[in-house]
């Protein structure tokens, strides 16, 4: 289920005061847009949350109210969260050591650590960018504090606290034939010639990805960078399987490319914060990691990701 915080507010609001347009002039924003989260939450959940009865307003369904009590449940949560943010701003300096998977580096880490200067301008933070296992290992030997990585661990061993699901998807170049379509399917492009990420885990995903469909890619180039895989497709070369996407628009020396969504289920591995279980984080790798958490609860992430189709939806 895809939602927002400013979604739960909106629908919080309008059960709250019986009303869009009172809720609308409570929290200053237009009923449209209170009818619209409205919509939105309902289109998620396949029922209706509230019963619009003429002249007398909205009021929950039996089913909505039960949403709307997990609703404020989670708000509770979330404002003693920003409570505890507040409190560690008060007080936070010193230097965070962050050790990132290194396809994921230039997407999160300028707008993770935008914000954490914003809120923490005393703060020194080193960053070291490597392949999955290079990352854990600088966990483990202390060299790094936490890392940003893909959830592959040893839950004993470590803590991990997902940001996001990276679903698969097809970066295709913008005249290749398949890219006018909604979705493609890894059938339609097994054939079609391949471009592969020159890391071990990276490379192992991708052929686990066609091997459990019964398939075998045509790879023809191997790159040692997302960015030069990404130029690669945008002048027509190949296509790429991605986990995640820049979060604004690239251009490239020659051509563009075109993302889709893969048709049905596949593995999908969940970016976020990996931390060892037997250390104690200081607080300033805590600040910037409930910050983080934050930003992953107001949905800025969600440009990182493409959303897969699923069988219901072709």
């Amino acid at each position: 289920m895809h939602y927002t915080l400013k979604h739960l507010r909106y629908i919080e609001a309008a059960e709250r005061h019986q009303s869009i347009t009172a809720a609308a002039e409570a929290l200053a924003v237009s009923p449209s847009s209170i009818a619209a989260a409205i919509d939105h939450i309902e289109a998620q959940l396949g029922q209706p949350v509230f019963a619009r009865v003429p002249s007398r307003g909205i009021g929950a369904t039996s089913f909505g109210r039960k949403i709307i009590d997990e609703i404020r449940l989670l708000l509770v949560a979330q404002a003693r969260f920003d409570g505890k943010i507040a409190d560690l701003e008060q007080r936070i300096d010193g230097t965070a050591r962050i050790a990132c998977f290194t396809p994921l580096a230039p997407i999160l880490l300028p707008t993770i650590l935008c914000e954490v200067r914003e809120r923490y301008p005393n703060l020194m933070i080193e960053v070291v960018e490597g392949n999955w296992e290079e990352v854990v290992r600088a966990v483990d030997t202390g060299d790094a504090d936490f890392a940003f990585c893909y959830g592959l661990i040893n839950e004993l061993a470590y803590r991990f606290l997902p940001l996001f699901v990276g679903h698969p998807h097809a970066a295709l170049p913008a005249s290749h034939p398949l890219a006018s379509g909604r979705f493609v399917t890894l059938e339609q492009l097994a054939p079609e010639p391949l471009v592969v990420l020159d890391l071990d885990l990276s490379r192992r995903y991708l052929m686990d990805l066609f091997a459990t469909r019964g398939l075998k890619p045509n790879v023809a180039y191997s790159a040692r960078s997302t960015d030069m895989m990404r130029a690669l497709i945008a002048a027509g070369m190949c296509y790429g399987i991605f986990n995640i996407r820049p979060m604004s628009k690239q251009t490239y020396a020659r051509g563009d490319l075109v993302r889709l969504p893969l048709a049905g289920e596949h593995d999908a591995p969940r970016a976020g914060v990996l931390t060892r279980r037997d250390v104690n984080l200081t607080a300033v790798c805590e600040a910037i990691i409930a910050t983080c958490e934050l930003q992953a609860m107001r949905g800025e992430f969600d440009r990182a990701f493409v959303r897969p189709y699923l069988p219901q939806d072709f």
